[in-house]
């Protein structure tokens, strides 16, 4: 027989106590959520020693527990912020569509390619403007935007980018000219920049405790940014074949309207503070960090600009020089200004963590090929396959399908399956879609080769996406977790916007040659082959991602509490133990 000192205590949420005490009423700071989530547990807490009625197969107290119960208790509680089940499910759902914004513009500024620059007038490099201009702005915004949502209030920072989305959006709709498209689209950045964060903070500050449940919320949410694209590029293309490419932009806009309506009731108030006028709130702008911003702002906005610009252009151009050269100075001064500065925008030590730096490494790089091919497959079936608008949103119908399913298995196995490994094979998956692209023809096997390396992409993005949210949100204390998000944001969209200035590159640089005449099929095969390099990029860089699994319930050894066992426990001695486990865990 074992002694108790050589037993475990496993601290899980009481299953009974949460549905009285209705929260959203009062907002629930950070600190506060994870303490009550833990000793609100003290009922629950099962303790193994000799003498308690355990057995070999289990608990007495867990026999006794109702099949509701027992489910509450392996799968985790319903976070105390949330009123009931439904409003969870809302949230995680506002989440999802939060974080999809800019690849579901990107999907549907693809699908209307044809019909805009018929009706508009606009040239190939206008047009890869219209996603760019977003991705653009977003990415110089979302630091700033990250860190005014931890500082100010992330519920009305989430309706505001969310109402703002559909106004413009409909704004676009009506648009006569490329520059009214071009400047509105542009604008779209800063609300797309506004919902990602404190949707993120939100996220990661209520679901604090490790647990299945948690797998399941970030597993979803996780989707956003990969199946955002592919349901823009899906729902406009059906709404521009049924009526034309305006409809497009006013189904996006009456999306992002029911979904401003939802959240004044879905989104709960997860704060960072206590409730305050907005006045005295405001006192917290003295922690914000302006010159970060306007660093980030001026530095990542010219240095993509030089990177959409250089394919039309020309690299050797002055202007196109000066933007990627002045962008990048200003990005270094960022740098060695958020090592002096007390409240920076990105926390210099996040990058002293190996992972985190590998893993934002693997995902950029991850994500490059899967926007590249994403992009030109689509674009590679309207002009050289003639097909429909309808009739290309439906052959990419199983990137959406697949892209659930493989957002469910990840779920499941992100606490069971050694995270690195996942890791890999969604680095694998990447290459092998790119691989697959790369060597079809124009009248190649629809079913052979576009099918396979579809549900491919899909499967590389949403596995590497879920363990990179997961991992990033536990880089930083809860306090700064839409911060968290705006750092992991900030790198997909500049990597979106970078991967459509190189791959346009090489599109229209191939396509000027003799042999590009004779094959008209050779553009694409070398735009699809420089993913390729992106992917095996991705794939070299995740074997040295250390990292095990995460989500598993947290456990506290009793040899750290024993003391308390003993005696009367106070909730803050729990909560040490259980932040201490999680942090070795994570680790």
């Amino acid at each position: 027989m074992p002694s108790a000192s050589e037993k475990t205590t496993d601290i899980t949420e009481s299953s009974s106590s949460s549905s009285l005490q209705q929260a959203g009423q009062e907002p629930i700071t950070a600190s506060q959520s994870s303490a009550t989530s833990i000793s609100k547990g003290e009922n629950a807490v099962m303790v193994k020693e000799e003498g308690l009625g355990t057995t070999d197969d289990g608990d007495d107290a867990e026999a006794g527990m109702s099949t509701l119960e027992r489910i509450t208790t392996s799968f985790g509680a319903r976070p105390d912020c949330f009123k009931n089940t439904l409003q969870e499910v809302a949230f995680i759902t506002q989440a999802t569509v939060a974080t999809a914004s800019s690849s579901f513009l990107t999907g549907t500024a693809l699908i209307i390619t044809v019909p805009v620059s018929l009706d508009l007038g606009m040239t190939q490099g206008q047009i890869s403007w219209i996603s760019a201009s977003t991705s653009l702005v977003a990415g110089a915004f979302q630091l700033g935007l990250g860190q005014l949502a931890d500082l100010l209030g992330r519920k009305a920072m989430f309706i505001t980018g969310m109402a703002s989305f559909s106004l413009f959006s409909l704004v676009v709709a009506f648009a006569q000219n490329p520059f009214w498209m071009l400047i509105v689209c542009g604008v779209l950045g800063i609300p797309a920049a506004m919902v990602v964060p404190p949707a993120i903070g939100i996220l990661g500050a209520a679901y604090s405790t490790p647990s299945k449940r948690k797998n399941t919320a970030f597993s979803f949410f996780s989707a956003g940014n990969p199946l955002g694209f592919v349901f823009g590029t899906i729902l406009c293309g059906i709404a521009t074949q049924l009526f034309n490419w305006r409809a497009g932009f006013i189904l996006m806009a009456i999306i992002w309207a029911v979904f401003t309506v939802l959240a004044f009731w879905a989104v709960p108030n997860v704060e960072t503070f206590d409730r305050a006028p907005l006045r005295e709130r405001l006192g917290a702008l003295k922690q914000f960090d302006y010159v970060g911003t306007i660093l980030t702002v001026l530095g990542t906005g010219m240095f993509t600009a030089g990177l959409t610009l250089g394919p039309q252009d020309g690299w050797s151009q002055g202007q196109v020089i000066a933007l990627l050269v002045v962008g990048i100075a200003l990005l270094v001064i960022f740098v060695f200004w958020e090592r002096v500065f007390p409240t920076p925008l990105m926390p210099p030590h996040i990058w002293k963590d190996r992972n985190f730096s590998l893993i934002i490494i693997a995902v950029v790089l991850g994500n490059m090929s899967f926007q590249g091919t994403s992009f030109w497959i689509a674009y590679f079936m309207q002009q050289m396959q003639n097909l429909r608008t309808l009739d290309v949103a439906v052959r990419l119908l199983p990137m959406a399908i697949a892209g659930l399913l493989w957002n469910i298995l990840a779920g499941r196995i992100l606490h069971r399956v050694n995270n690195t490994l996942i890791m890999v094979c969604g680095a694998a998956s990447y290459l092998g879609a790119a691989l697959l692209f790369s060597f079809m023809r124009a009248d190649s096997n629809y079913w052979a080769f576009i099918f396979p390396a579809l549900v491919l992409n899909v499967a590389g993005a949403d596995l590497q996406f879920n363990v990179a949210n997961m991992y990033v949100l536990q880089s930083l204390p809860s306090h700064q977790q839409s911060l968290a998000g705006g750092i992991f944001n900030v790198f997909v969209r500049l990597s979106n916007t970078a991967i459509l200035g190189i791959s346009t590159a090489v599109f229209s640089s191939v396509e000027a040659t003799a042999a590009s005449m004779d094959d008209p099929m050779l553009k694409y095969t070398r735009t699809f082959q420089t993913t390729i390099a992106f992917a095996a990029a991705g794939l070299l860089v995740t074997p040295f991602i250390k990292i095990g699994t995460q989500g598993n319930a947290v456990k506290v050894d009793t040899r750290e509490t024993e003391g308390n066992l003993g005696g009367s426990k106070s909730p803050t001695d729990v909560v040490q133990s259980t932040d201490s486990q999680k942090e070795k865990e994570r680790i």
